[in-house]
């Protein structure tokens, strides 16, 4: 009796395992939701700003040094802390959702009126040219990514 007890017991926390986290995915998602909502509004407001001070070669991109404009600003979504927002690729949370949330409309908003190219684009932190560290690589069944909001289409200031 105690065999089937033991193996009830692990039967049923396999499958609270399993459903516990399908709500936790879920709430994770409409967590990631709110936060990048308030984010990307966040963007929105500085937008303008953003790209006179790029036109002019003002507008600090990662890895450049001279003073001259790309004509496209990138916008790394990022956690609260700062940090590149990395999610699992098992995360529910997708391009659309980014999409669907009212300050990426405000910045559709804001490109229309400018005249500008908007577009979001997800990668797999994978070969994303980011140094590690320096560890040997070993398969991982489960690559993160992260998300880029690029807005371009304007001329350099001369």
């Amino acid at each position: 009796m105690s065999f089937i007890k033991k193996l009830m017991t692990s039967l049923l926390s396999i499958a609270c395992t399993i459903g516990c986290s399908n709500t936790n995915n879920e709430q994770e998602r409409k967590d990631l939701i709110k936060w990048l909502n308030h984010h990307i509004a966040q963007i929105s407001q500085q937008i303008e700003s953003d790209i006179e001070k790029e036109s002019k070669g003002f507008y600090v991109h990662l890895g450049k040094t001279e003073y001259s404009s790309k004509g496209y600003i990138e916008y790394q979504l990022v956690e609260k802390t700062g940090k590149r927002l990395e999610i699992s690729e098992r995360s529910l949370l997708t391009v659309d959702d980014i999409k669907n949330t009212d300050g990426y409309k405000q910045l559709v908003l804001i490109s229309d009126k400018l005249n500008i190219q908007l577009d979001i684009k997800e990668f797999n932190v994978d070969g994303d040219e980011v140094e590690d560290s320096g560890e040997l690589d070993e398969y991982i069944d489960d690559e993160d990514r992260y998300f880029v909001i690029r807005i371009s289409g304007w001329l350099p200031e001369g």
